[in-house]
């Protein structure tokens, strides 16, 4: 049996300079699927509970997590400082695509993290969630672990772009 990761897959992530040099590049980052995020989608699929308004990609310093761990897990571990901000993808901002083993994908815009008057992180690890903040209304869907720690200094950014699939992940 495949070894199931989860449904988000960062396609690439890159950590730039300040002049767009690549300090650090990772590509095909394969997920966690926590179990408040699969009943979500389950929900949203066959309750007839509604689709989000808005998706939010984070970045944070956890040194590990589980499928059992919330939206809670986070505090304290996401930078909170010098412009750093979940950034948010509507939902029909996904283009669905056929992968060349025929595979459907939903991916996402390029997403960018700018640091803007000093540094944030260290960050290792990027999470999508379904709000901004840690009550209880946000779910934490998913989370990712990069085989590199993160400092992002003033003026460096790092840019990444998500796939979504339920095969192949």
């Amino acid at each position: 049996m495949k070894d199931w990761h989860g449904i988000m897959k960062v396609l690439e992530i890159r950590h730039l300079s300040r002049d767009g040099e690549t300090l650090y590049e990772e590509n095909d980052v394969k997920n966690i699927l926590h179990y408040a995020g699969e009943e979500m989608i389950l929900k949203i699929l066959f309750a007839g509970s509604p689709v989000p308004s808005s998706y939010y990609i984070g970045l944070d310093s956890r040194s590990s997590f589980d499928p059992s761990l919330g939206i809670g897990s986070l505090f304290g571990f996401e930078p909170t400082d010098n412009a750093y901000e979940r950034q948010s993808v509507q939902p029909n901002g996904f283009d669905v695509v056929t992968t060349g083993s025929g595979h459907r994908q939903a991916n996402s815009p390029v997403i960018l993290f700018k640091a803007v008057g000093g540094a944030w992180g260290p960050v290792k690890n990027i999470f999508l969630t379904t709000n901004v903040g840690y009550g209880t209304s946000n779910i934490l869907i998913s989370s990712a672990p990069l085989s590199k720690t993160i400092t992002v200094q003033d003026g460096e950014t790092i840019t990444m772009k998500m796939g979504m699939a339920l095969s192949s992940c």
